[in-house]
């Protein structure tokens, strides 16, 4: 599926600070839009390679009564930066290999169908979630 992702190379000890942050930015994206999310830890023995952290982040499906997988948040810890030999310097002045992070910020068709599904009305028209409706001529139904 398409998505977009969102990548983040930092210094050993800002890595769980960064991985918090790509975290909720999913999070705080799908909830701004009335999508109700939540976040699943991946436990290690289904950790892709590489990746010391993962979280996925599913949004509530009304018509099929589950919740998808509309993304993911990775900490890879510095395994990918020791491939790449990509470096940084710490606060002490002494090199060591940077941490690298990817999440999924959206999967355009994933976060149609959630928004979709969360936001229509029984009439068949869409409700306009507050975050968007200045985007929208303030109005509160399309449709």
């Amino acid at each position: 599926f398409e998505k977009q992702e969102m990548i983040v190379v930092c210094k050993p000890e800002e890595s769980k600070m960064w991985f918090d942050k790509l975290w909720q930015n999913t999070v705080d994206l799908f909830r701004s839009l009335d999508i109700p999310v939540r976040t699943l830890e991946c436990c290690s023995g289904d950790l892709a390679d590489l990746k010391c952290r993962s979280l996925d982040v599913e949004a509530w499906s009304p018509r099929q009564k589950k919740y998808f997988e509309v993304g993911s948040c990775s900490n890879l810890g510095d395994a990918q930066a020791r491939r790449l030999k990509i470096r940084v310097t710490g606060e002490d002045g002494k090199k060591y290999f940077a941490h690298t992070l990817n999440n999924t910020v959206v999967a355009p068709p994933r976060m149609l169908i959630a928004f979709l599904e969360n936001n229509l009305n029984e009439d068949g028209s869409i409700r306009i979630p507050e975050a968007l409706r200045p985007y929208m001529g303030n109005k509160e139904v399309i449709g």
